[in-house]
């Protein structure tokens, strides 16, 4: 399950682990507790991916180029550590031992021990199923946060108009995992609209202008041994301005904008459990073994303010960028670019 998980993180180095197969035995109530276990690093992920679209306001010249290459980060906050169980909102899924305050997988160790009992034949047996809670990653991090490399390439046209793509192919691992990223964005001036100096030599260092871009990305993983696998698709958009005061040599620059995202991850393939059938006293009576194919799909959405500043020290062709967004899961950006 730890691959199947893994897809998640296929733009990270997060690495997921815990007896995750194990919460598939609960049935319907599945889908509800690893949303919750897992909904830290979805939205980490989307937060982090849809950062560093943008280092200034000031748009590229027609038909020149930049390359920039980016890698960020999308601090868990404390709260989002971990998850309080609900008994009224599950069936079958119950807390045998330890706090009702579980661990997310961006949380630290689990203490809780899970029981799945599910009634059977007019309720005078039932199915139990034990395992303890799955651990969360947070004592394996350095810093507790989802991070997600990106390149993108940036074309200047004409009318103070920038274009920026972000694309790979889709690209395979050995092990049965892939993954492809197809991303839009657009920049245009709206300082170029405001009244310019007469005098040619008081040439102004602010500029202003508007962003929108879209970005898809989607991942899977297929089992090689089994039919065992995953999909996982999300879409990510982002609407914001930027000022930024451009020297020769530097640029300071901040945002402030709109974003959204959508992601859906469904584990797909054929599970097999072997439940205990006991009596209403506990009674052990024997054990059944049940099948089940497809167990989860999960969908996990966000939507938010934010604000950036950040600085890019420009050294001819090369630039060295860095910034920080203010927003539900703080984001740290830096990266390098190559203009021509």
């Amino acid at each position: 399950m730890k691959k199947l998980l893994l897809l998640a993180f296929s733009l990270s180095s997060i690495l997921m682990h815990g007896q995750i197969d194990n919460i598939f035995a609960a049935q319907s109530d599945a889908n509800k507790f690893v949303t919750d276990f897992t909904r830290p690093v979805f939205k980490g992920l989307m937060y982090a991916t849809n950062a560093g679209w943008v280092t200034t306001a000031k748009p590229l010249k027609a038909f020149h180029l930049q390359l920039s290459i980016s890698a960020s980060g999308a601090f868990v906050p404390a709260q989002d550590e971990y998850f309080t169980f609900n008994q009224n909102d599950y069936n079958y899924l119950q807390i045998k031992s330890g706090p009702s305050d579980l661990p997310t997988v961006m949380g630290g160790p689990s203490q809780t021990r899970l029981q799945v009992v599910i009634p059977d034949n007019n309720g005078n047996e039932f199915k139990v199923f034990e395992f303890n809670a799955p651990d969360g990653v947070k004592n394996e991090l350095p810093v507790n946060a989802v991070p997600a490399p990106m390149a993108q390439l940036s074309v200047g046209l004409p009318l103070g108009t920038e274009v920026n793509l972000r694309y790979t192919p889709k690209i395979k691992s050995n092990d049965g995992g892939h993954f492809q990223i197809l991303g839009l964005g657009v920049k245009h001036s709206i300082s170029q609209y405001f009244p310019k100096s007469k005098d040619a030599k008081k040439k102004t260092h602010f500029n202003l202008a508007a962003h929108a871009a879209i970005q898809n990305i989607s991942a899977g993983y297929d089992d090689p041994s089994s039919d065992k696998g995953a999909r996982l698709n999300m879409t990510s958009v982002s609407l914001q301005g930027i000022a930024s005061l451009d020297y020769k040599f530097l640029s300071l620059y901040s945002a402030l904008g709109f974003s959204k995202g959508f992601s859906q991850m469904d584990v797909l393939g054929t599970y097999n459990y072997t439940y205990d059938i006991r009596d209403s006293n506990g009674n052990l009576i024997r054990t059944e073994s049940v099948t089940m194919t497809d167990p989860l799909s999960l969908k996990y959405d966000l939507t938010g303010l934010k604000a950036k500043l950040g600085v890019k020290l420009k050294l001819f062709f090369l630039q060295i960028f860095a910034d920080y967004t203010l927003q539900e899961y703080p984001v740290a950006t830096a990266g390098i670019s190559l203009k021509y």
